[in-house]
């Protein structure tokens, strides 16, 4: 039998193997060890989620307290730690047993040398300074204590180049001498401790599998007693399946469905006689490192070295407490539109209509849940590894009315749909559908969402061009009613928007056209033709003959309600709101108002006047008293200016008068109007 060959085996052909334990000679050598208990059993039933887990049942035959192995993929360890269940009809469970994701770092742990070390065997001699070996290299020896292993300055090669460093191993000999040994490149170590010498094998048999094994032995313990089956279930991760529809058009508003589950074997093993079962729903799927190595992180805290800590003085506050820092783990938990449809199959062949769709010999038995529907395949599956099955697993006649729908905003042409209702016993999972025409083959393609029991969906599969429709809208400002209170008018505004839909049929055959109105948040809705609506949307119906055109007219309403102080409304908003006011009296009111204000305006205009000349004349009359003082004060030029600063005095004084009475006829008219104000209603 040939050994196989890990990292460190030019390092494993040197120890001596005499004193290594029988089973570690085993693992170098490859042979499997005997089995703990039963083996898991083959899968029997599986059940794949559209949330991409898959739940597996197995079953063996156990006696008394046998434990079972499964053996699994190292990615699919922490999903059995989490869901595994064990159903033992005359026992108990007792635990689970594994290899732990680390055992290359607990067999270092308790040697004196690390992995990195152990791939080279200067290093390695460095690492076990103190241990008794035999060392020899170029045709000399040196035994004894291992003392150290030091590196020699670069010699130079003739060509100018450094050599490498040189190795030189150090010992202490029985006689007490100290040798030294230059290691090259054909050094040979053997180790004289035997009890270290296996160590360094049992090390480098777990190094080695650590780096190429990928699958874990889950060993399950059981207690019972007698003969027995044990069934096991778990959830690994699995392939979402895939749904395709074939839906063949049909007469009176009929259409064949057909449903393929596409579901693909990534267990790792063949599937035999498996029962499979598809799960549709939205599943909340969660992963977490239950295999993974976490430490907690403790406070330190300082040694306290021959002293004692002193008193702590009155009054001064207890002792902080010291904070942990806890690490945070971070969970790190598509609709296309459907492409255009091609021509119908020029190919088709009449004397092989597309009704006769041969049925599935396996159709799928459906239940509809709480959360999600379940389609279980009544014969088992069997399949291979790595291979996908596709088979149909529903068949049946739906409603599917065909219509025109129109979207605003996407042309001028609306896309031929199949209104289909799901009449079936369970909810329809999402997926692709290929419409077929019975006559005409295949027509288009188009994306199917879930469809709930007893609901449903507009799948859209081709454009429609024999039909045209375009839109118009009009927007309308409407005021509703004017009401005043408390001095504040209360305006009720009805923002309205018409739409018109003209169509024009197709010339050659009847057509049903269904317009998605979009809903506007906060709107009133009103049309004749409304016939259902949707989430974001009104659906408008109208059936036309060949060649007919018609309009389609909707109309949307928004109420909006505003208030104005009326203090502060002027002339021109008040003799608005007095001409859109309904009420009589109200509509008097407010353009007596409308008067008020004005007459306040225009009196505020004239104080405004006054205000203005007397600041002019306060501005004469202070150029006229600089010019006094610039000139002799018995002069012609300087009985001139007092003259004019005198009557300037004069038309200032008048001016104040003037102001103080157009102030009061102000403060008098603003007093009247908000007593008009208050007893307006």
């Amino acid at each position: 039998m040939t050994q196989p060959t890990t990292p460190f085996t030019p390092i494993l052909r040197h120890l001596r193997l005499s004193a290594l334990p029988l089973a570690i000679m085993a693992a170098l050598a490859g042979v499997p060890g005997s089995a703990l208990g039963a083996t898991s059993g083959r899968i029997q039933a599986i059940t794949l989620s559209s949330g991409g887990l898959a739940e597996i049942s197995r079953s063996a035959q156990v006696s008394g307290g046998e434990s079972l192995q499964i053996p699994v993929p190292l990615e699919q360890v922490d999903d059995i730690l989490k869901s595994l269940v064990v159903r033992d009809p005359a026992g108990a469970v007792g635990g689970i047993n594994l290899e732990g994701l680390s055992p290359v770092e607990e067999t270092f742990r308790r040697l004196p040398f690390s992995p990195e070390q152990m791939s080279s065997l200067p290093a390695l001699a460095q690492a076990l300074q103190g241990v008794p070996a035999r060392a020899t290299s170029g045709g000399r020896s040196i035994e004894g204590i291992i003392l150290g292993v030091a590196s020699e300055s670069a010699e130079q090669h003739e060509r100018g180049e450094p050599a490498p460093p040189a190795h030189v191993l150090s010992v202490l000999a029985d006689g007490g001498q100290i040798k030294t040994l230059a290691l090259g490149s054909d050094a040979v170590l053997d180790i004289l401790d035997d009890t270290l010498s296996a160590k360094i094998r049992d090390a480098a048999a777990v190094s080695g599998r650590g780096r190429t094994d990928q699958m874990r032995n889950v060993t399950v313990t059981l207690a019972g007693e007698g003969e027995r089956a044990v069934g096991l279930s778990y959830v690994v991760p699995a392939p979402v399946w895939k749904t395709a529809y074939r839906l063949v058009t049909g007469d009176k508003g009929q259409a064949r469905l057909q449903a393929w589950a596409i579901v693909e074997n990534a267990t790792g093993e063949d599937w035999q006689d498996v029962d499979v079962t598809l799960s549709s729903g939205a599943p909340v799927t969660l992963s977490q490192q239950l295999l993974k190595r976490y430490w907690h992180t403790r406070p330190e805290v300082p040694v306290m070295a021959q002293t004692a800590a002193p008193p702590r003085p009155d009054g001064e506050s207890a002792v902080a407490q010291s904070r942990q820092k806890l690490e945070r783990m971070r969970a790190m938990p598509a609709h296309r539109p459907a492409p255009l449809a091609a021509a119908g199959s020029a190919g088709f062949m009449a004397d092989q209509a597309y009704s006769e769709v041969s049925p599935p010999a396996n159709e799928a038995l459906a239940t509809e849940g709480q959360t999600s529907a379940t389609y279980a395949f009544p014969k088992p599956v069997n399949l291979a590894a790595g291979q996908i099955f596709s088979a149909p697993f529903i068949d049946t006649q739906v409603e599917a009315e065909r219509v025109s729908v129109f979207r605003p905003g996407s042309g001028t042409h609306p896309v031929a749909a199949l209104y289909l209702k799901n009449d079936t016993q369970a909810s329809l999972p999402p997926g692709i559908l290929t419409v077929y025409d019975n006559q005409e083959g295949y027509v288009g393609d188009a994306q199917l969402l879930v469809v709930p029991k007893g609901e449903s969906r507009m799948a859209s599969f081709a454009s429609d061009n024999k039909v045209t429709i375009r839109s118009e809208q009009t927007p309308k400002e409407i005021i509703s009613q004017v009401a005043v209170a408390d001095g504040v008018l209360k305006l009720t505004q009805i923002a309205r928007l018409d739409t018109t839909y003209s169509i024009t049929g197709a010339a050659d055959a009847p057509r049903t056209v269904i317009i998605e109105h979009p809903r506007r948040e906060g709107w009133r809705f009103t049309s004749d033709a409304l016939d259902s609506s949707t989430v974001s949307s009104y659906r408008l119906r109208a059936a036309l003959a060949e060649g007919e055109q018609a309009d389609i007219k909707a109309a949307e309403e928004q109420t909006r309600n505003e208030t104005f102080a009326l203090v502060d409304a002027d002339q021109e908003d008040l003799l608005y709101w007095s001409g859109v006011a309904a009420d009589a009296n109200t509509a008097s009111q407010l353009e007596q108002l409308a008067q008020l204000r004005a007459g306040l305006a225009q009196s505020q205009g004239a104080l405004d006047t006054l205000a203005n000349e007397r600041e002019r004349a306060s501005q004469n009359q202070a150029r006229i008293r600089d010019n006094l003082t610039s000139v002799p004060e018995q002069s012609e030029l300087a009985q001139r200016y007092l003259s004019a600063l005198g009557k300037e005095e004069d038309n200032i004084a008048e001016l104040d008068v003037k102001i103080a009475q157009a102030r009061a006829a102000l403060d008098k008219q603003r007093k009247e109007m908000a007593a008009f104000i208050k007893n307006m209603s």
